[in-house]
């Protein structure tokens, strides 16, 4: 009877080890999924300096506007590469547009403002002013209709008045490998106090 009990604790045991380890593989796929499927965390590299990128779209769907942007940094001003496309994926030319940008904890003043911006060949630049701290910033792009500058904005084509709101968020990829550490070693803590849970309820069922 003594050998049935010792052989039953050392295969409910291999079996606890085997399903917290089952577990832990399980619950890491589902950390790096939702990591690697989040948008706020898609960051693209220029070299050795890395940028982020955000996008919107016109409400009509026919004006797709990216912002590239430097990192948030602290009492540093945001460099931004704006361009506009169609649905197909070709530039607008000419597209007239004003821009606002502020940050979400801000003290209300605009780190951006320019309400008669010309993207000549579709794309453009603009420079904030310096952040006050590396909260979101949120970028309102008016869209005014694509036509040369000096002519009757009647004649100019595409969305006028449509706004499209972008966010620009703090990098997080330095953050990313420090989670995955702490959700390992809370993997493991927690399916090993399961496993002696598992094994004392057997232990008792045998007795």
């Amino acid at each position: 009877m003594k050998f049935i009990k010792d052989f039953k604790q050392t295969s409910d045991k291999e079996h606890n080890q085997i399903f917290g380890k089952f577990a832990c593989g399980i619950f890491l796929i589902l950390i790096a999924f939702t990591f690697i499927t989040d948008q706020t965390f898609a960051q693209t590299e220029s070299g050795s300096s890395p940028l982020i990128v955000a996008q919107g779209i016109s409400s009509d769907g026919s004006v797709h506007v990216t912002i590239t942007s430097s990192l948030l940094e602290l009492h540093k001003p945001l460099a931004l590469y704006i361009s506009f496309m169609d649905s197909n994926g070709n530039k607008i030319l000419h597209e007239n547009y004003g821009i606002l940008a502020m940050q979400q904890e801000g003290n209300g003043f605009a780190l951006l403002s320019n309400s008669t911006a010309h993207a000549t060949n579709g794309d453009d630049l603009q420079v904030t002013l310096p952040l006050d701290n590396t909260s979101p910033v949120v970028f309102q792009v008016q869209l005014q209709g694509a036509g040369l500058l000096g002519t009757d904005s009647s004649t100019w084509k595409g969305p006028q008045g449509d706004t499209v709101t972008i966010s620009i968020v703090p990098e997080f990829g330095s953050i990313v490998p420090v989670i995955f550490i702490l959700s390992f070693i809370a993997a493991i803590l927690i399916m090993q106090k399961s496993g002696i849970r598992f094994l004392q309820f057997d232990n008792r069922m045998v007795r």
